[in-house]
């Protein structure tokens, strides 16, 4: 049973990495990667070979500048509560995945949600963008909250992984994910 894990691993940790490295379509990324990922070579015996995954390029500083100034207006669309603003950012298949525990949440639910935004001031900041693919890019970030007074906490710090694809020539929020800081 541990050879057929250790398979398993090694498939899906060569799919993430020859998806990252030949990126295709959004829609079709996870399908087309796990079809035409490379059979991974496991030992039956021993301890497992290691498999050496590349290493994102930083961004080039325009790109980066780029992200950093989306993600900011972004933020400040949510805090208006100006759904269509932000809906602009969003690709049509966005998903996010919240500190506060309720699971993976479609564009849909998020734009819901932009109508009760409670924050009322917020910094962000420690950005860093890597470039996963000419059309891919992981940005990650911290995110200092402050809440008004009536709420039970006044202040949450997060971090921030996001993945923005390009589509048609601009930019587009493809995932989010959310890390609460203690």
């Amino acid at each position: 049973m541990p050879i057929l894990k250790s398979r398993q691993q090694a498939t899906l940790t060569l799919a993430i990495a020859f998806a990252f490295t030949n990126p295709i379509a959004p829609d079709a990324f996870a399908q087309t990667a796990v079809q035409q990922a490379p059979q991974a070579a496991v030992p039956t015996t021993g301890p497992p070979t290691p498999i050496v995954i590349p290493r994102p390029k930083q961004a080039p500083p325009e790109l980066a500048k780029l992200l950093e100034s989306k993600d900011r207006a972004a933020w400040e669309a949510f805090k208006r509560k100006d759904r269509d603003a932000y809906a602009k950012f969003l690709t049509d298949d966005f998903q996010a995945v919240e500190s506060d525990g309720d699971g993976e949440r479609a564009r849909y639910k998020v734009l819901r949600e932009v109508d009760h935004a409670l924050y009322s001031d917020y910094l962000l900041q420690l950005f860093q963008v890597e470039q996963l693919g000419p059309d891919y890019a992981l940005v990650t970030y911290e995110s200092s909250m402050r809440y008004p007074k009536p709420a039970t906490v006044r202040t949450r710090r997060i971090f921030i992984s996001e993945i923005w694809v390009k589509q048609n020539s601009d930019w587009k929020l493809h995932r989010y994910q959310e890390t609460v800081v203690r």
